[in-house]
């Protein structure tokens, strides 16, 4: 199993609630294929250099997770069938860069 980063990228209109729906259904399609989901940090609300799908803004959401590397291209699949994602960029990471998400999830958390 290899380790992978994702950044999601939902639509402004998506308040908290409905990102959280959200991000626990793409982590349900990523232990559907056998991975297991390490961190989620979320970014915050972004003004796009251009518009997407007729969009400004967007929320951006990171997430490291484990997977088989033969199943990656299934997840991108089901990915691309899910409405609430604008984009979805998946790539390999290091483990550093996991530690690196898992401590700014618990900043963000205390900074609320």
């Amino acid at each position: 199993m290899n380790l992978y980063e994702c950044m999601y990228i939902f639509p402004e209109q998506m308040d908290e609630d409905a990102i959280g729906a959200a991000l626990k259904e793409t982590g349900a399609e990523i232990e559907k294929l056998g991975g297991e989901v390490k961190s989620t940090a979320r970014i915050g609300k972004r003004k796009f250099a251009r518009p997407l799908k007729k969009q400004e803004f967007g929320f951006y959401v990171v997430c490291n997770f484990e997977l088989d590397p033969a199943k990656l291209d299934q997840l991108r699949k089901r990915f691309k069938l899910n409405e609430d994602l604008l984009r979805v960029q998946i790539v390999r990471a290091e483990e550093g860069d996991l530690v690196e998400n898992a401590v700014s999830e618990k900043a963000e958390a205390e900074n609320g």
